[in-house]
């Protein structure tokens, strides 16, 4: 086979890649045809540019007139979308094709209004979209099967057969599964950019194995940890035109011009029908331009500000009482000798360790607070100090919760938390005036999930909603993200296909896991009996919390252990919050895992690039992971960062080469058809076709070295005879095409689309709105019907219907009286001073996805390089560079206690003067390889180990430390001074 030497050569000092863009781009196994000429459209055919590449053509533009005639000449138009969720997703576009190869896309504009009273959402869609082309025909694809010759990251690779790379990747599988079980097969956590088919099929090759997977959306920062510890859930939200309905809207750690442009346009329109917008940010950011105020906090003090909001409300009776009363834990009474919640057992010395009291003032005496309806006849009390007597004789003094958030509460007024802010207190009052008084609906962006005390501002801003009752009515509510995914969750877990009663099954397992709930707790809400169904899911797909993967497999105990990195009130290291939690049972086997004494021998990537994305990957990965795998396969359509370190790259068809769909999100409630408008380039395959061949490999290989199975992590015996047959439904679902069919019937049989829909009619309307949110966990996590002629928000049937919280008190609750959470003092929420993560340096570095890019899919792409300086850059505030002697353009290190990076300087005014701004780059794109992310660390909060309390808990997308804080890590930067 033909060598393809990329000229690499390794680091001296630590792992990593020197390279050269051009060395890096041979390693796709071959230029591509380059769409340098995409702006003459239809007119110009593929074996012209061929011809002109080849000099044996040149162009002529006095045929202009000629050339525009032919502009939209078109040998077919199909439908397409793009799957990499630059939210809000499902944008839906035609695709355009001619002599092969797509050359335009436009987006449809077919999305039309909830109704006359609101804006529409065309066009959905940006310039990523309209040039996603491109990338089809870059440098960057892989487009054969390729193998590794040399060292591992060396960049020396092979052309091979697909037999022989999915033979080495099968022998190796068997390999791990007869030395370690299936703990020994990790599946990367692929993105939903992998597409709704490869998304669902990758984790059911897993499931089939299995094996391990860490959780995505712990892994990446999205998981709003104080969303959850506040109402025991957090993927809740509201569709785009709910904000036209809202009188006041605050954005915080968002940047919606860049991350949300398709749907920026309705903060636009709110504006002009009257509503007011406020911009929560450390930097003049190209969002707040527009904004009609400016919060300027300092980086990770958004909990100051919220707190001194909140003071202002209570303090001035600027309160909705009966809201706080019938909603919120704040009436709950708590014990001022131990700061516990009054319990039934102390009262009685018996019954519920979880039913708790209220003082009812119409009776004047203590009641029991409902746990099964947030309705009660009584009046509770918000105010007073009580004795109550004990069921051994003794007698004690009990507060609500409210009178204990006041005195929390007098630590922040606006004039003290200037100092933890930065912020007047003339604009706390303002706007706390304001959220008193107008339909207040937030979008907190994900930056909040990276932030070390985000935790501690997510509980901080929902309070002064409660406070306020701005949630579960029109205008009202905070977006973080719902997801009526059943075509894709399902299609992870379904034995049977829908017509043969898969979808009975899951409902059998439901029915067992609710009788067994309701025997233990009659007042159970239906709620709560999906999160017990949903962890049980998640234990068989695999799906783990990421920290204790990297913490015992990839070297980063040493960077949660360090003291210097944490909350000064914790009182044990990482490992010590760990061990205890494991010893109480909070975490079990099927979350540690790979277990400490098994080791990682296959890791699969697939829309994925850790090496990138994982904080300090780019430095633990090759020290302490890689050396551990006998195999690391990935499985991609185009050369990453990552996929050089592997032994095997498979090549993946993209979009308009494989028929899939969009997933929905509720700031767009539709899902698109992506219809297969061109053929795959070289050799590449469907993601569906190509995890079906290494299993049908395993199977084969198996039987030829005489092995009959192994045991899985809940004891039972898997055969290896049956693991293809898991995945493919018998042999019924065979390719991508068989894929996507059996999801458009999940997601009609699940009421996400609506009845009646078939695959057909899907193709010919090219985009399906939204129905309902399914017959799964989703319906009554946003706890909301939907209507697609109406605005949608969430949590209404807490507030209309009264029905109860998936929280320890069954309220939306702000007091944690977790053992843990007292001895930290976040029993409330509060301001606390981020720990300065990677040393004492003067500046804290943000970032997030820029403008020109989604993640960083486009990143390279030529079209959209020529709209920025085409490198990373860094944004620094004018003066501060002045003072250092630096000038705009000009190349810096980048360093902390950890690690370093170089990278050119870009002058602002609109940064902070103690903050520096890096947005997404890949790695190949820095001098020597050291991608920014290196020193970016990813502290997980160790207080985030807490369980035993109903809302600590984890299933798949929640809960677990997040391991990826790295907004606000502090760093230095100096002058690169030229040899």
């Amino acid at each position: 086979m033909g060598k393809i030497d990329q000229g690499l050569s390794m680091g001296a000092d630590e792992p990593g890649l020197a390279v050269t863009r051009r060395g890096f781009l041979k390693g796709s196994g071959g230029t591509a045809l380059a769409l340098a000429m995409t702006q003459l459209g239809g007119a110009v055919s593929s074996a012209f540019v061929r011809d002109v590449f080849a000099a044996e053509k040149t162009l002529d533009y006095r045929g202009v007139p000629d050339l525009y005639r032919q502009l939209w000449n078109w040998d077919k138009v199909t439908w397409g979308s793009h799957t990499n969720v630059c939210l809000p997703g499902s944008c839906s576009f035609h695709v355009y094709v001619k002599d092969g190869m797509v050359w335009r896309e436009e987006q449809s504009a077919r999305n039309h209004a909830s109704n006359p009273n609101y804006p529409d959402y065309n066009p959905l869609g940006c310039q990523k979209g309209c040039s996603f082309h491109s990338n089809l025909y870059g440098d960057e694809r892989i487009k054969y099967p390729l193998r590794r010759i040399g060292e591992r990251g060396s960049g020396k690779w092979e052309r091979i057969s697909w037999d022989e790379a999915v033979g080495d990747i099968a022998s190796a599988i068997v390999d791990g599964l007869e030395e370690f079980g299936p703990d020994s097969f990790v599946l990367d956590p692929p993105h939903a950019h992998l597409g709704s088919v490869g998304w669902a099929g990758s984790h059911r090759m897993n499931a089939a194995i299995g094996g391990v997977n860490p959780d995505l959306n712990v892994l990446i920062g999205d998981f709003y940890k104080g969303i959850s510890d506040t109402i025991g859930k957090m993927h809740i939200g509201y569709s785009a035109d709910n904000l036209f309905d809202a009188e006041l809207v605050f954005t915080t750690c968002t940047n919606w011009s860049y991350t949300m442009p398709a749907v920026y346009h309705f903060l636009t329109e709110a504006r002009y029908n009257g509503t007011e917008l406020v911009s929560i940010a450390p930097d003049y950011s190209p969002s707040t331009i527009h904004a009609d105020y400016h919060v300027p906090v300092k980086t990770g003090t958004d909990a100051g500000f919220w707190m001194a909001i909140c003071e202002v409300l209570v303090s001035e009776n600027l309160i909705d009482r009966p809201f706080i009363k019938e909603q919120t834990d704040l009436p709950l009474l708590v014990r001022t000798d131990s700061g516990k919640f009054l319990r039934e057992t102390d009262v009685t010395g018996a019954g519920r360790e979880d039913q708790l009291y209220v003082y009812d003032s119409k009776a004047g005496a203590i009641a029991r607070a409902p746990r099964g309806t947030l309705k009660f006849s009584g009046d509770p009390a918000l105010e007073g100090r009580f004795e109550v007597a004990l069921h051994n004789g003794k007698t004690v003094t009990v507060t609500p919760v409210f009178e204990n958030l006041k005195q929390v509460l007098a630590e922040h007024t606006p004039e003290k938390a200037q100092a933890m802010t930065g912020v007047h207190p003339s604009l706390v009052r303002t706007l706390a005036k304001k959220v008193a008084t107008k339909r207040t609906a937030a979008y907190i962006g994900f930056s909040s999930a990276k932030i070390y005390h985000g935790d501690l501002a997510e509980r901080s801003l929902m309070l002064a909603m409660a406070l306020t009752g701005n949630w579960g009515k029109p205008g009202t509510g905070w977006n973080s993200w719902a997801m009526p995914a059943d075509h894709v969750e399902m299609m992870m877990l379904l034995e049977k296909p829908v017509h043969q009663g898969g979808l009975a099954q899951i409902k059998e397992l439901e029915d067992a896991l609710a009788a067994k709930a309701r025997a233990a707790d009659p007042e159970i809400s239906q709620e709560l009996i999906g999160v017990e169904l949903v962890k049980h899911m998640t234990a068989i797909v695999g799906t783990v919390p990421p920290v204790f993967f990297l913490y015992h497999h990839a070297g980063y105990k040493e960077l949660y252990d360090n003291a210097a990195w944490h909350d000064p009130a914790l009182k044990k290291s990482f490992t010590g919050y760990m061990d205890e939690a494991i010893e109480k049972g909070w975490w079990n086997k099927t979350h540690l895992r790979p277990a400490p004494d098994k080791q990682p021998r296959v890791l699969m990537i697939t829309a994925s690039n850790p090496i990138r994305r994982v904080r300090s990957a780019a430095l633990q990965y090759p020290k302490h992971l890689f050396p551990k795998l006998k195999m690391m396969f990935a499985v991609e359509p185009r050369m990453s960062s990552t996929a050089m370190f592997c032994d095997i790259v498979l090549p993946a068809a993209w979009y308009y080469e494989k028929p899939d769909m969009t997933i929905s999100i509720t700031t767009n409630p539709r899902m698109c058809m992506i219809e297969q408008a061109v053929q795959p380039p070289g050799e590449c395959r469907p993601e569906w076709d190509i995890y079906s061949a290494i299993l049908q490999k395993v199977v084969a290989i198996a039987a030829e070295r005489g092995l009959t199975g192994y045991q899985d992590v809940f004891g039972q015996e898997r055969r290896y005879a049956d693991l293809w047959n898991r995945y493919s439904m018998n042999g019924y679902l065979k390719t991508q095409e068989d894929a996507l069919k059996e999801m458009v019937a999940i997601a009609e049989a699940t009421g996400t689309f609506p009845k009646g829909t078939t695959y057909e009619s899907f193709r010919k309307a090219g985009m399906i709105e939204q129905a309902s949110f399914g017959m799964g966990f989703m319906k009554d996590v946003v706890a909301n019907e939907y209507d697609p002629r109406k605005p949608f928000f969430s949590l209404r049937w807490h507030v209309d219907e009264k029905k109860t919280y998936p929280t320890y008190t069954r309220r939306a609750q702000f007091y944690l009286d977790h053992d843990w959470y007292l001895e930290a003092d976040e029993a409330l929420p509060r301001w606390k001073a981020q720990p300065k993560i990677g040393g004492d340096h003067p500046f804290a570095i943000t970032g997030g996805h820029p403008r020109h890019s989604v993640h960083s899919v486009h990143l390279a792409q030529p079209a959209l390089m020529r709209l920025h300086r085409a490198q990373p850059v860094m944004h620094v505030n004018d003066k501060v560079a002045k003072q250092r002697g630096v000038a705009d353009g000009e190349m810096v290190e980048v360093f902390n206690d950890f690690s370093n990076f170089e990278i050119m300087l870009r002058t602002t005014p609109t940064v902070a003067p103690d903050q520096v701004v890096v947005y997404f780059w890949e790695a190949y794109q820095f001098p020597e390889w050291k991608v920014y992310d290196r020193l970016l660390i990813g502290q997980p909060k160790p207080l985030h180990l807490a369980g035993g309390y109903e809302q600590l808990r984890y299933y798949l997308y929640n809960g677990s430390p997040g391991p990826s804080t790295d907004r606000g890590v502090r760093v230095d930067f100096r002058k690169i001074k030229k040899a």
